[in-house]
């Protein structure tokens, strides 16, 4: 409908405000006059249109149209092995993605299409997959200060894939990343041969808005796909730090109001629409499953922030990464006592719970001794040999997670 066209009335660093346009809904793709997509609604006011372009040299001056679609892309089982951009296009030189278009705003399955997780997600890390047993379907953050290892852990689970019976389809989501740590982490899926199962969404901490906000959106949709064709797939954010603050950035620009940590009171939202999405799907629904790896940079180990506290609430558990085990050079540096699975041995394999049995309250245990050392008092020899248990399950815990990313 030429007829029903929108103006531009503000325009800054890709976001806009528009008037004129009727009946539009949120996450619409807006058209120029040569029906070339060009940007998204993100929200309204109570008299305009917001919205982030996809190309920030698009001429404000011209008007824009309503398409009545969402943000879609093509997705088929060829997307494996690809690498794409926050838009859905090809960043790897080849030919252009085929298939049918998947919207990438979906809604998450309903509580009836869904049935309990059950079948265990193997991680091949230790301390992982005996203290924090993961199963497909679930949503697990990993949460730490940076440089602690966190991208590491979540690369290594991907890695490890390939040594899986049924493949898990792997979506890496590089979330406003530096280029440098874009290329390390390309490099280290080649170099293990990753990309037979894996797809990497990948996006530079320089780009558009629009691409920003889209990334983990596409990564999800990919996911999706796996999952409503009766596979397994896994998707990992790396970050939804970067993604809060990017969201800040271009709601402060678009005047709304801003609340705690000047984050729009909707951000919880927009990660709990994401972080729904993944599940164990019934078995008339083909029972595929999409699990989710989310990692939250802290500052200072605070967990008590807005974005950590609201993606702690929103999840199923998470692996908390301490700078003092670090320190000491306990790798990977997981404070077990912090981290929490919600599906714990539900999820373990009969095999590894006998053999792993107590470990968790060992440890636990072995850390309270620890504190008790400390004080230096007389210690009768049964503590101390606890203490000595307590130390050999650490040391085996202990991991060399191979090429680590920064």
């Amino acid at each position: 409908d030429k007829k029903n066209k929108g103006k531009i009335i503000s325009s800054f660093s890709g976001v806009i405000k528009i008037v004129g346009l009727k009946k539009v809904f949120l996450h619409e793709v807006l058209l120029n006059q040569n029906n070339k997509q060009i940007a998204l609604v993100i929200g309204f006011d109570k008299d305009t249109i917001e919205a982030v372009l996809f190309d920030e040299s698009f001429n404000v001056n011209e008007h824009l149209y309503k398409s009545n679609k969402k943000f879609s892309i093509k997705i088929s089982d060829d997307i494996t092995g690809r690498i794409i951009d926050g838009f859905g296009k090809p960043k790897d030189g080849f030919n252009d993605l085929k298939g049918e278009y998947y919207s990438v705003f979906s809604n998450a399955p309903a509580v009836n299409d869904r049935k309990p997780i059950t079948r265990p997600l193997s991680t091949g890390i230790k301390i992982i997959d005996t203290n924090l047993p993961l199963g497909r379907g679930q949503r697990e953050l990993i949460i730490g200060d940076r440089k602690l290892g966190k991208s590491s852990i979540a690369t290594n689970i991907v890695i490890n894939q390939k040594n899986i019976k049924k493949p898990i389809y792997c979506i890496y989501v590089l979330i406003a990343q530096k280029s440098q740590k874009i290329k390390e982490a390309i490099a280290l899926f080649e170099k293990n041969n990753s990309f037979l199962h894996t797809t990497v969404v990948a996006v530079e901490a320089d780009s558009s808005f629009a691409e920003i906000y889209l990334a983990p959106f596409i990564g999800s949709a990919i996911g999706e796909y796996f999952r409503d064709n009766k596979k397994d797939a896994l998707i990992i954010y790396d970050d939804l730090t970067k993604h809060a603050k990017t969201y800040r950035d271009f709601s402060l620009l678009l005047d709304r109001i801003p609340g705690r940590e000047a984050y729009p009171g909707d951000i919880f939202s927009l990660h709990a629409k994401l972080l729904e999405k993944p599940a164990q799907l019934s078995d008339k629904k083909g029972g595929g499953s999409l699990s989710a790896l989310p990692i939250i940079e802290t500052q200072e180990g605070d967990i008590t922030a807005f974005i950590p506290t609201n993606i702690i609430s929103i999840t199923d558990g998470q692996i908390y990464l301490e700078n003092d085990l670090f320190q000491k050079g306990f790798l990977p540096a997981v404070n077990i006592g912090l981290s929490v699975s919600r599906l714990g041995s539900a999820v373990q394999p009969k095999i590894l719970k006998n053999v792993v049995g107590n470990i968790r309250l060992t440890l636990a245990q072995h850390k309270e001794l620890q504190n008790l050392l400390k004080l230096e008092t007389t210690i009768n020899k049964n503590t101390l040999k606890k203490v000595h248990h307590g130390e050999l399950i650490l040391e085996l815990l202990k991991q060399d997670l191979g090429v680590k990313i920064s």
